[in-house]
């Protein structure tokens, strides 16, 4: 459903009678105990009485923190509605406003992070990680193809449905700094500038200012397969300009003991996804790669520890990085300057 022009003038809607005013709020019931913060935002459970007592995550957005309201507009009213009816995205249901919040409706997820499923069981099988692979880039593909570049795949953005979900029951949350084009069509031009994203998952093409497309998102999903397989990351830095210097310029390498048992095929397939933008596949041709589409040739994986070891086991951690918003100074830095000084 299309938004109100006025909107983006930031007229005061407290008389407006339009569908996503301030009157909506009351069809929902709200459970006040929060799941979840952030610095200009929270999310409550509520009932949704419109559609039967739905139960259904509520994010709340100061209207302060919204730096680039049309674009925040943009995918609220018109991006989510393109992808919201597949199974694997944690897209916005229904939104509606008041003079200073935002309010989205988003699927209750129970499960916990991706990230962090792997950093309390471990490293996972090649089996494992072959099926997480293929529900990501079968839902980037979709995404892809309806014209939103998600611009922050990483471990923290893949949910599972619920605590008993299978390995690859994950869903992908956090469209806050996707892009949503106008173009919904399988072409990538790589026509953005716009920096955003988490260094370290970030393609390096996004922070040097030479243009990127939907296939930057595929860098992510690489490093993700890295952290999967090994339970590393492979990047040894953690200042943001150092990991994006390095992102840009260091080589992926597979040391002995964290691959220990991972084929040759799939360390192929990391470094298929993490190459230049260039030779970088889309996410439906990456679909077709041989480790993906064949069977498993597993090896020894006897490393692989067990249920009843990981109590007693001292995990390798893969450490979260913070996302590097659009409206943050070095992003801006980054975006108004034509070269970086990174060559990719």
């Amino acid at each position: 459903m299309p938004f109100d022009i006025h909107h983006l003038f930031g007229q005061s809607i407290a008389h407006n009678d339009g569908p996503h005013s301030a009157h909506k709020k009351k069809e929902y019931v709200f459970d006040n105990k929060v799941i979840g913060a952030g610095g200009y935002s929270k999310v409550l459970k509520a009932k949704w009485k419109a559609r039967g007592g739905m139960v259904v995550a509520m994010k709340i957005v100061k209207k302060e923190a919204v730096q680039d309201r049309e674009a925040y507009l943009r995918l609220i009213d018109s991006g989510f509605p393109r992808i919201n009816k597949h199974p694997n995205i944690c897209a916005g249901l229904d939104w509606f406003e008041t003079t200073n919040k935002f309010y989205v409706t988003f699927p209750l997820l129970t499960g916990g992070e991706l990230l962090e499923r792997l950093n309390t069981r471990g490293r996972f099988t090649e089996d494992a990680t072959k099926k997480v692979m293929r529900v990501m880039l079968d839902t980037l593909a979709f995404i892809h193809s309806h014209g939103i570049i998600h611009r922050d795949i990483k471990p923290d953005n893949f949910l599972y449905r619920t605590k008993e979900s299978e390995v690859d029951d994950i869903v992908l949350i956090d469209f806050g700094i996707s892009k949503v084009l106008e173009d919904e069509s399988e072409d990538d031009v790589r026509n953005q500038f716009e920096a955003g994203g988490t260094p370290g998952y970030a393609a390096p093409e996004v922070f040097c200012g030479m243009g990127y497309g939907k296939n930057s998102d595929l860098f992510g999903v690489g490093v993700i397969a890295y952290n999967l397989l090994s339970s590393w990351s492979p990047w040894e830095s953690m200042d943001t300009m150092a990991l994006i210097q390095e992102t840009a310029h260091a080589g992926i390498n597979f040391p002995p003991g964290p691959f220990e048992g991972v084929s040759d095929q799939a360390k192929a397939f990391v470094k298929h996804l993490v190459q230049p933008p260039s030779r970088r596949p889309s996410a439906k041709k990456a679909l077709q790669h041989p480790w993906l589409v064949g069977p498993v040739e597993e090896e020894d994986q006897d490393h692989i520890l067990a249920t009843h070891e990981l109590e007693n086991a001292e995990l390798d951690q893969v450490q979260p990085h913070p996302t590097l918003k659009p409206e943050h100074p070095l992003a801006r830095q980054i975006t108004n300057t034509s070269a970086s000084g990174i060559k990719v």
